[in-house]
């Protein structure tokens, strides 16, 4: 386990202040190590373990608390025990109805020091945004860096062209550098993050019935890396293809690839009055190990990958 220096760097300023840390990103790109390399950070720092709470509800064993009230039932209780300052943990929160309520109310009532993570970016978004306003700071993760991926593969950098061609086929998601010499095994592992991506942030959340769509876009926004995008213009590559849709489903899927941390959207800057953000935004995939995965060709296309 690498220490994500960046993120901790980011983070060190606010620990022990009145301000919610919200960690962001997509699946497996680390947000749960780098709740655990804070943990650490506090023990160095001279806080005590008991005095900690950390809750991952991705774990059966709490689904019994994906309820607002419920869960702040079961955090008050827990911190009543705490001597001094509690430090909350809370990985995956989207997954509770309302979270935002149950961590607004724990701000004003107790001395506590707050960490969350999620994995949609619409998290921050609605009623959370006028909940929170102001009481908190995002932190965005990503997958490894190319200095990272080094670090983790134990690289004596004897061989950067090796190296570097490694990560420009499988990419950066943390994971991978343990298996990065089993070329099967990463091809199953991305496979499966792009279907937990796709199904459960995208589909399920969504409740998107034209899942072929879906991925079509996906694959395309994928093909078209850095390049302008234009919704009118997959709209006719889709008709051309006699699998017809309209402009705004098309900015729909879209915009949830990006709330899934998919994407990150580029958009053009304008002349005032002039936005239309159905033309030339550019895209860019969050992990290139997965373009290699969908796509296969990131070594031809290196000039998109960098």
């Amino acid at each position: 386990m690498i220490k994500r220096t960046v993120y901790l760097n980011r983070i060190n300023p606010f620990i022990d202040k009145d301000i919610i840390k919200v960690i962001t990103g997509i699946r497996r790109s680390g947000k749960s190590v780098l709740l655990q390399q804070i943990q650490d950070e506090l023990i160095q720092r001279g806080k005590n373990k008991s005095n900690f709470i950390y809750i991952n509800f991705e774990d059966l064993q709490y689904e019994s608390l994906l309820d607002y009230e419920t869960l702040n039932k079961e955090l008050v209780k827990r911190i009543q025990q705490i001597d001094g300052k509690a430090y909350i943990f809370l990985d995956e929160i989207q997954k509770v109805i309302s979270w935002e309520k149950t961590i607004n109310s724990l701000r004003a009532s107790f001395d506590c020091d707050i960490y969350i993570t999620g994995s949609n970016s619409q998290l921050l978004s609605g009623e959370l945004a006028t909940e929170i306003a102001g009481r908190y700071i995002e932190i965005k993760v990503y997958p490894f860096s190319f200095s990272e991926f080094l670090k983790a593969i134990n690289s004596d950098r004897q061989d950067l062209d090796r190296d570097f061609l490694t990560y420009v086929e499988i990419g950066g998601m943390p994971f991978l550098s343990l298996i990065y010499n089993d070329r099967q095994a990463c091809d199953t592992y991305l496979q499966d993050i792009y279907s937990s991506v796709v199904l459960k942030d995208i589909v399920d959340r969504y409740k998107i019935r034209n899942v072929d769509l879906m991925r079509r876009i996906i694959s395309y926004l994928s093909s078209e890396i850095g390049h302008p995008i234009s919704t009118t213009g997959i709209a006719k590559f889709f008709k051309n293809e006699h699998r017809g849709s309209s402009i705004d489903t098309i900015l729909d899927y879209i915009s949830y690839t990006c709330g899934a941390y998919l994407f990150t959207r580029v958009p053009r800057s304008y002349l005032q009055g002039k936005q239309n953000p159905r033309v030339n935004d550019k895209y860019y995939i969050t992990d290139h190990g997965l373009r290699q995965k969908m796509l296969g060709n990131n070594q031809q296309n290196i000039d998109q990958i960098l």
